[in-house]
């Protein structure tokens, strides 16, 4: 699919990313990640983990720039490191899997208009507690069957911390790897039962991935699901852009008290000026039960690819809440997905002015939409 940068000449990338970060529910402006923030995170995290605690901070402090109104279910960030940019993307305060697919969706999408060919999607699993203790033991024992195979180095850090030994053997892709424990089979039924969620979410959002089964995982910040994003540059090489998973470790102690997160960050070269846009949606679209907010997912990306400026709330538990955004965002349209529609693909546009309402067969709502806003 080619980049999107040729179909929007008149728009800066920064505009772009601003454009789909609203698609996707990141709202409000993002935060400014300052170099101080991630130098507050250590210096052997990478710094897409750093800009992702950066963020998760800035949302926890009563006095940071997303602290000051009541936490947000949705922040994005920006920092911006050496020649280039890293943006953050996160949802707290929810375990649900659409949260996984949303902060991915946005990352895939901002990565093919910054130029990234061929994406794919790996994802993994460090578990639970529970898990964790389970993969620690199978490490130990793994380290003192091979300890010939260890540096002088390795052998000291594999007698005292397991989980370090094994992370440097994955920054050093050592040959001792193949035959390394994975974490994604120590898992315990929750972790199991969490991670089969996010797969079949990604299957029905259709967000293709491959199960990886040695993702790196920072202890003590991140917990259960990992996913990582690589593509191809404009260059041709190819590497990893994206990275994140779930950090409810790290906000338990940022929020002090039991907290849930998910974050995912995208490096991008060049410096990029981001801002939410400020434009109010041409639609709003609203979803009525599961299967639906699964096809929203199509519909979103259809518009925001149009050109057309979409709001969402597919993180709303309600109908009566998502149609209450609906009208506070001062959007023209609303365009309802309800069961029978998906079954039909059909959607149900309403006018928000008029209250009147027509069903249209869901390929041509952006054809209807567009040609409204010109009258």
């Amino acid at each position: 699919m080619r980049s999107l940068e040729r179909g929007r000449r008149h728009e800066t990338l920064g505009t772009h990313i601003g454009r789909i970060a609203y698609a996707y529910g990141f709202t409000a402006s993002p935060v400014a990640l300052s170099k101080k923030a991630l130098a507050n995170a250590g210096n052997e995290i990478s710094d897409r983990t750093k800009a992702a605690m950066a963020l998760m901070s800035a949302i926890a402090s009563p006095h940071g720039n997303a602290g000051a109104a009541p936490m947000p279910a949705q922040a994005w960030g920006v920092a911006q490191k050496g020649s280039g940019t890293v943006i953050t993307f996160a949802i707290t305060s929810t375990k649900e899997a659409i949260a996984h697919a949303l902060i991915v969706k946005t990352a895939l999408s901002i990565a093919e208009i910054a130029g990234y060919t061929d994406l794919s999607v790996g994802i993994s699993s460090v578990g639970d507690a529970e898990s964790r203790k389970r993969f620690t033991r199978e490490l130990t024992n793994f380290f003192r069957k091979n300890l010939d195979a260890l540096s002088p180095e390795l052998r000291q850090v594999a007698a005292r911390n397991p989980d370090e030994a094994y992370r440097m053997l994955l920054r050093e892709s050592h040959p001792l790897l193949a035959r390394a424990p994975r974490s994604i089979d120590y898992l315990s039924e929750n972790s199991r039962r969490t991670m089969l969620s996010a797969l079949s979410l990604f299957e029905s959002v259709g967000i293709p991935y491959t199960l990886e089964g040695r993702l790196p995982a920072e202890p003590n910040i991140h917990s259960e699901i990992l996913f990582s994003i690589v593509g191809t540059a404009k260059s041709g090489s190819r590497h990893e852009i994206a990275s994140g998973g779930r950090y409810d470790d790290h906000f338990r102690r940022e929020r002090g008290k039991p907290e849930s997160a998910v974050a995912i960050a995208i490096e991008i070269g060049g410096r990029v000026v981001c801002d939410s846009i400020e434009e109010q949606p041409s639609c709003f679209v609203v979803h009525v039960g599961e299967q639906a907010k699964l096809r929203a997912f199509s519909v979103l990306e259809a518009l925001w690819r149009a050109r057309i400026s979409v709001g969402q709330a597919l993180m709303a538990e309600n109908l009566r809440e998502q149609t209450e955004r609906g009208s506070l965002s001062n959007t023209r349209y609303l365009a309802i997905i309800g069961q029978r529609e998906t079954l039909d693909n059909t959607v149900i546009v309403r006018s928000v002015s008029t209250q009147t309402q027509t069903i249209i067969p869901v390929d041509k709502l952006v054809g209807y939409v567009t040609r409204s806003h010109r009258e």
